[in-house]
């Protein structure tokens, strides 16, 4: 009778959270690449004719993101398509900001749902829906989204780090089912061969997911290998590192072939971005700042120093009181992963400078080791409530509901932020001048105040797609 309330009760808690995800969503203003991007604008069209990013090699010419042509095609298709379906329910204007609220709401879903079944090992287990109750509030619309955001107040942003993130977690899927769960995913044999194909899609989507599927990769190889000479007794050094390698599961090359080949080219597409060849800085200049955009990501606000902190009192207790199999088999995971984080964060300079991100590091950019974190959190903390005592869960609990009221605390709603841009859009609607100065001082659909009218005419274009505005010639002012 107990576990049937607790189980209602988490289920209130993960619907209440999420429902209050949705409305901060969905009061977030529009960003300024959207136009550009749904239009699409002449410098984006390149990308949607090209797929592979063979448009390179066939005229010899760079255009802007070659080699993420899958996040380009998603986002065009979807605000062209969803807005319009939703005016048979809701205003232009309502139904375009509630598109951007359900692609972000549902990319948050399947992140925590995706996270949940790492932690648990099955949706079907009690410790899924704990698991999705302790991570949801992690995910920041407000608070201390800007140094762990994962759903960016940006749906372009949104589009291009977090849902891409979510092909790279279900590529690498059933392998880490097997060998940590020891589970086969049902129906994996028949449909194992579609992940080459999901290898590509990945691949050429996010601006991170080559680097993170890499180094998965390295890591794999190298904690395979380290645990196969650790447990050959072959005295021979060549002879041990033979026979190490040949130990190594078919699996892992059917995995990490497709992928790591797939990432290369992505990265070689990608010599080929004419917005990275323009934004140049000497790498030396970049790796002097990598310090600093550690110390900044990680300290200026409560959000990381808390979950380090729970973490390491997790650490410390699953290390010296719950020292099982189970337990050592966590600790080991989290010291590759902290390996991971390292050569990650080492890697970031040679993705290029960016101006919006002047110290490489960004909440955006280090979202893999936001969401690992997240993973260990919730990890440690089940098999802490699995094991403890009913005695020791008396202060473990309240413990763990403290952290969680943190970041629900610190997510503050803010339901306000796009009011000042829906009014200016319905003023634009609703006149019928051909110039209009806009009475309030917000950014529409730009990421600046657009002062010269000519700036807008393509927010007019997509305003004219969407069904808010009849007239596209009509131009704006601020």
């Amino acid at each position: 009778m107990i576990k049937k309330i607790v189980f209602v009760l988490l289920i209130i808690l993960l619907l209440a959270d999420l429902g209050y995800s949705f409305l901060q969503h969905y009061h977030m203003p529009f960003d300024g690449d959207m136009a550009s991007h749904i239009i699409p604008a002449d410098e984006i069209k390149p990308i949607l004719s090209s797929p592979f990013g063979f448009k390179v090699f066939q005229e010899g010419i760079t255009y802007h993101n070659p080699n993420r042509f899958f996040c380009h095609w998603s986002f065009y298709k979807f605000f062209n398509t969803i807005p319009l379906f939703l005016q048979k329910f809701a205003s232009p204007v309502d139904s375009a900001y509630l598109s951007c609220a359900i692609a972000k709401i549902l990319i948050q879903i399947t992140l925590i749902a995706l996270l949940a079944i790492s932690i648990s090992g099955s949706i079907f287990k009690f410790d899924f829906l704990l698991a999705a109750v302790l991570i949801s509030p992690l995910f920041q619309a407000n608070g201390y989204r800007s140094y762990m955001g994962i759903i960016d107040p940006s749906i372009t942003y949104t589009f291009f780090y977090a849902l891409p993130t979510i092909l790279v977690i279900i590529y690498f899927m059933p392998l880490f089912m097997k060998y940590f769960y020891s589970i086969e995913m049902k129906g994996y044999k028949y449909i194992k061969y579609l992940w080459t194909p999901l290898a590509l899609i990945s691949s050429l989507s996010g601006p991170l997911n080559p680097g993170i599927s890499l180094v998965i990769v390295l890591l794999l190889f190298l904690h395979k290998l380290t645990k196969n000479v650790a447990k050959s007794e072959i005295k021979n050094c060549l002879l041990k590192l033979k026979y190490a390698i040949q130990q190594i599961p078919n699996d892992y090359y059917f995995f990490s072939i497709p992928i790591t080949i797939f990432s290369i080219y992505s990265l070689f597409l990608g010599r080929y971005n004419s917005f990275s060849i323009s934004s140049k800085m000497p790498l030396s200049e970049l790796y002097s700042r990598l310090p600093q955009g550690v110390y900044y990501s990680f300290t200026q606000k409560l959000g990381f120093p808390i979950l380090f902190a729970i973490l390491i009192i997790n650490t410390i207790i699953i290390h010296y009181t719950l020292n099982t199999t189970e337990g050592k088999k966590i600790l080991t995971l989290f010291k590759w992963f902290g390996l991971f984080a390292l050569i990650y964060i080492l890697l970031l300079p040679l993705g290029g400078y960016r101006s919006y991100r002047p110290n490489i590091l960004r909440y955006d950019t280090i979202m893999p080791i936001t969401l690992g974190l997240m993973f260990f959190f919730g990890k440690t903390s089940i098999f802490i409530l699995n094991n403890f005592s009913n005695r020791k869960k008396y202060w473990y609990i309240p413990l763990l509901v403290l952290v969680l009221f943190v970041f629900e605390n610190s997510d503050e709603p803010k339901f306000n932020q796009n009011e000042c841009e829906r009014k200016s859009i319905i003023q634009i609607a609703e006149s019928s001048e051909q110039l209009i100065k806009i009475d309030n001082r917000c950014t529409v659909l730009e990421w600046y105040n657009i002062e010269r009218p000519e700036n807008s005419w393509l927010n007019m274009k997509l305003l004219k797609l969407w069904g808010i505005v009849k007239d596209e010639n009509k131009r704006y002012y601020q």
